[in-house]
């Protein structure tokens, strides 16, 4: 007797994820995502409640010069670390197959592909759900750009309010919709990013929608540079911009956002990301059912490494 899709599904599940996982096919084959796991971005890690990220978010408040040899130092505690806190989102993709469907592909090898074809188009599906977004506000608790480095720069973000704390501001600027001050702009954003203290902390990737990407590169028509000739015989342009690799993704939109990959993260659970659960019959219908599941969060630890610069006409 022949097996049946859910026994063809058990087994395939792990052979198609691994698959799946080669460079070729990692993140449904969007360069955004490649370049988050590309600059070390994405995060596998045991969760808890809360996704804690600690802040060492100020100068030691007593530092001071001494006036004299003798002038008192201050004896208070120090009080130099806090932390920002999320809530972990999870996500979910169904797969449902019928009994009409086992007895219509009699055969082992009608299965399979069947099987193939469902997993293959779930983990894509689950993939493509998360790019979406990340350039969004919030998505049933999920956080995206838009949240994490708003266009006013400031916000509520992981338990931390900017309007207060502005240490937790992040920079932010407008281009004009012909492109004509994109550059100057980008370099501002840039530059407050990386707050004068080099490489190190400077915006290592930028990501954006097709639009500005492209107005962007038609200001740079006479010194276009590019990174990676791997990444163009892949069919992904990447731009540079000072020292950044500028991608982007067709959810991206008109803001371009300034990242660095210690300020923020695609943090998922090493238990649940891309689990599937078991295959149940449903009550009802000839039918089963299995799940992918994913629990993740988009954090951030430092917003003002990070910044935002969208287009003047449609920018809030």
């Amino acid at each position: 007797m022949a097996l049946t899709i859910s026994q063809i599904l058990a087994v395939s599940y792990p052979a198609v994820l691994a698959d799946q996982r080669k460079a070729a096919n990692q993140w449904n084959e969007s360069a955004f995502m490649r370049e988050l796991e590309r600059q070390g971005a994405v995060v596998r890690q045991n969760l808890g409640p809360t996704i804690e990220c600690p802040l060492d978010y100020r100068r030691n408040p007593g530092t001071d010069f001494l006036a004299t040899d003798m002038t008192e130092v201050s004896q208070a505690k120090t009080e130099v670390i806090t932390a920002a806190s999320y809530t972990p989102a999870e996500l979910s993709i169904p797969i449902v197959w019928s009994k009409g469907d086992d007895a219509k592909n009699p055969s082992e090898n009608q299965k399979i592909a069947l099987v193939k074809n469902l997993l293959e188009n779930a983990i894509g599906s689950h993939d493509d759900a998360i790019e979406q977004a990340l350039f969004t506000t919030s998505t049933d608790g999920f956080l995206g750009l838009q949240t994490l480095v708003p266009d006013t720069g400031q916000g509520s973000v992981g338990g931390i309010d900017s309007g207060t704390e502005t240490f937790w501001r992040n920079p932010n600027g407008d281009y004009a919709a012909n492109g004509s001050d994109i550059e100057s702009v980008f370099t501002t954003v840039w530059n407050s990013a990386a707050k004068g203290s080099g490489a190190g902390l400077a915006p290592k990737f930028m990501a954006s929608g097709a639009e500005p990407h492209a107005l962007f590169e038609s200001q740079q028509i006479a010194n276009q540079r590019y990174v990676n000739t791997s990444d163009l015989d892949a069919g992904f342009k990447v731009i540079a911009f000072k020292t950044s690799r500028y991608v982007f993704s067709q959810y991206g939109g008109e803001r371009v956002y300034f990242l660095h990959p210690r300020a923020i993260k695609l943090v998922v659970s090493r238990q649940y990301f891309r689990d599937r659960g078991e295959t149940m019959e449903m009550q009802g219908p000839n039918a089963f059912i299995t799940k992918i599941y994913s629990a993740l969060q988009f954090v951030t630890n430092n917003k003002s490494r990070l910044g935002v610069a969208g287009e003047s006409s449609s920018s809030s």
